[in-house]
């Protein structure tokens, strides 16, 4: 999974992305199409994984991991298609809002409803550019010669660019799963789920609840921290570093709630794999299938699927073991249909 660092220029994407991974402005890795972009591959924090592998003992224990990428300064009046095209590449967007005084600067547009208009109206309009091109090339194309495959994709890019003229987000489109398919593909950026992080000042630290909560009533997910504090608090010793946060009574860094607010946006839960030589945490879609989890794993084992042995993480963690989860009567066998549950143990039994 990909999370897209964004924002209008001065809300501080550079200090936030410095402040989430850890890196210095020079660290990373990127490109430099516009400004600097940089590149960070995060593990995700994991108790249940940490109880799974003490169990197991594995020789390797492998956490999700989700690239954060920053895209600095890429919203506005010169938005650079470069970089739109780069932002198409992430699974989610993560739009950094600038509220470094205790209320959110009127200056910067910083009223949740401005920014978020803002950003929807420059993705709905790059999301056009898109659609409008790739119809014209379909149109030409199937009268030339019928092809269903392309008639199927026109269709569907209709309805796309129906709900796009009317300054609507093709989130908020109803698609059906193969139609999802068909557009795959394009990136179009109105369809990516997006959060805020609201990048607060120093004096404003200990208030993060309070200014995540000014953003509910948007019906959107938030979570606020202090990217300049967080950020030099990475590059400094460690005992310094406890000292720091002890006087700003800083617990922990931010980086794992940022995480689960990635995850909460992307609708997606969490589902492992487990035994002597690896215990391992998968990232799938909520509502998806055993088959799904499969393809995730190897695409082998979809081809040949057989059934899936599912444990919940809750039984597991009150037996202790799949042996004694087994002897209690909470082990299942699921075909191919079953839904995955965040926090299932999963083992695929397939042919070869």
């Amino acid at each position: 999974m990909q999370i897209g660092l964004v924002g209008f220029p001065g809300a501080g994407v550079k200090t936030v992305f410095s402040a989430i991974t850890g890196l210095t402005p020079a660290a990373g890795i990127g490109s430099t199409i516009v400004g600097t972009s940089r590149l960070a591959v995060l593990q995700v924090p994991d108790p249940r994984l940490e109880l799974i592998s003490s169990v197991y003992n594995p020789k390797r224990s492998t956490p999700s991991t989700v690239e954060i990428a920053e895209f600095p300064g890429v919203f506005g009046a010169r938005s650079d298609p470069r970089v739109l095209a780069k932002c198409r590449e992430s699974d989610a967007l993560a739009l950094v809002i600038g509220a470094f005084d205790s209320a959110l600067d009127e200056a910067q547009g910083s009223c949740v409803t401005s920014l978020s208009g803002a950003l929807r109206d420059e993705m709905i309009l790059a999301d056009l550019t898109v659609a409008e091109s790739r119809l014209t090339r379909l149109t030409a194309s199937l009268k030339k010669r019928k092809n269903e495959i392309e008639e199927a994709e026109r269709k569907v890019l209709i309805r796309c660019l129906e709900q796009l003229e009317m300054g609507r987000t093709l989130l908020e489109l109803d698609l059906v799963p193969e139609d999802q398919r068909r557009i795959r593909g394009f990136g179009f950026l109105s369809l990516k789920p997006v959060f805020l992080l609201i990048n607060i000042g120093e004096r404003d630290v200990g208030k993060e609840q309070e200014f995540a909560e000014k953003f509910l009533g948007e019906g959107l997910t938030a979570r606020a921290l202090c990217g300049d504090l967080e950020s030099e608090l990475a590059t400094i010793e460690d005992d310094e570093r406890e000292q720091l946060m002890d006087d700003f009574g800083i617990e922990k860094f931010s980086t794992p709630k940022v995480l689960r607010a990635a995850y909460e946006c992307m609708d997606v839960c969490t589902f492992y794999t487990y035994g002597e030589d690896e215990c391992r945490s998968w990232t799938l879609r909520k509502g998806q299938t055993a088959v799904d989890a499969a393809a995730s794993i190897h695409t082998d084992l979809a081809q040949g699927f057989i059934r899936a042995e599912v444990v919940s993480f809750t039984d597991f963690q009150e037996y202790g073991s799949i042996k004694d989860v087994k002897a209690a009567g909470r082990f299942r066998l699921e075909g191919k249909d079953y839904t995955v549950q965040d926090g299932d143990l999963i083992i695929i039994r397939h042919s070869s």
